[in-house]
């Protein structure tokens, strides 16, 4: 029987990526591991895993780590016949060790399935930045590149939580994300619904039962969150930070804010109080 025989690598790569669409022969094997982790992801066609225990095909979606010292043997799986991965071999930063603890799925393999949409789109975005950035000759490339894998991690993460984010609907959360990026603006929902693609009543309605409240109350509170923020950490005067959250009547503003923080905006700044949004109201803290 032939020896097989071991895919080379190096221990004192800090970072390294590529995109590779790879045919029925593409196989690895590091029975020791490598010297640092690797992170593989799935774009289309699959590949297949072997651990210890068994076998596990991926899927587009899939992505899967080794850490430093375990056992990679991986192929395209031949039923599929072809296999399209992005790849980034790398040594984590201290900070990022909480987002590499993954659960372990089928035959024991560190896995996590980005379905279609945000958290996909964003995790493979980053993995592409990175994988383009490192090759430059600009300096500080590879200081770049990393700062996109942590990204990339990041949505991994988000994808593995299943939080309360993760289950809202995609469609509100777009609804969301404009009324936070539009805070001077006045709040009109005939804009927003066009922006999400829906009617006017379903996106009130859809947004009332995934949020508890209305789209105008979670515009309001954003405006006082933001505000808060800025009477905690700025010089701003009271009718600036008004103006800077779409309040042309500072008195105007000042009772909305004593509505929400239960104190006037300078009673709050005065005494280095903080808003916390939670699912469309404020807690006091």
């Amino acid at each position: 029987m032939k020896a097989r025989k071991e895919t080379p690598y190096a221990t004192n790569v800090e970072l390294h990526g590529d995109e590779f669409d790879q045919g029925r022969s593409y196989t690895n094997w590091r029975p020791r591991g490598s010297g640092d982790w690797l992170l593989i992801h799935t774009e289309a066609g699959s590949g297949c895993i072997t651990t210890t225990t068994g076998v596990v095909s991926t899927r587009p979606g899939d992505v899967i780590l080794y850490a430093r010292g375990e056992l990679q043997d991986y192929k395209t799986d031949p039923d599929a016949g072809c296999w399209h991965l992005l790849w980034a071999h790398f040594i984590p930063k201290p900070s990022w060790h909480p987002w590499l603890r993954w659960p372990v799925g089928k035959q024991g393999v560190k896995i996590i399935s980005l379905e279609k949409g945000e958290v996909r789109d964003g995790f493979v975005a980053a993995m592409r930045r990175m994988i383009g950035i490192s090759r430059r000759l600009l300096p500080y490339a590879i200081d770049f590149a990393g700062n996109a894998l942590e990204e990339a991690l990041l949505w991994a993460q988000v994808g593995a939580s299943r939080g309360d984010w993760m289950r809202t609907d995609p469609r509100v959360r777009r609804a969301m994300d404009y009324l936070a990026a539009h805070l001077r603006e006045p709040f009109r929902l005939e804009t927003l619904a066009r922006h999400c693609g829906l009617s006017v009543s379903r996106l009130a309605h859809l947004f009332k039962e995934e949020m508890g409240t209305s789209p105008q109350q979670f515009f309001e509170q954003q405006r006082m969150w933001h505000a808060g923020q800025l009477l905690r950490l700025t010089g701003l005067g009271i009718a600036e930070v008004a103006a800077a959250v779409g309040y042309d009547d500072p008195f105007y503003f000042s009772n909305r804010f004593r509505r929400y923080a239960g104190k006037s905006p300078t009673e709050f700044r005065r005494q280095r109080s903080r808003l916390r949004p939670l699912r469309g109201r404020f807690w006091r803290v």
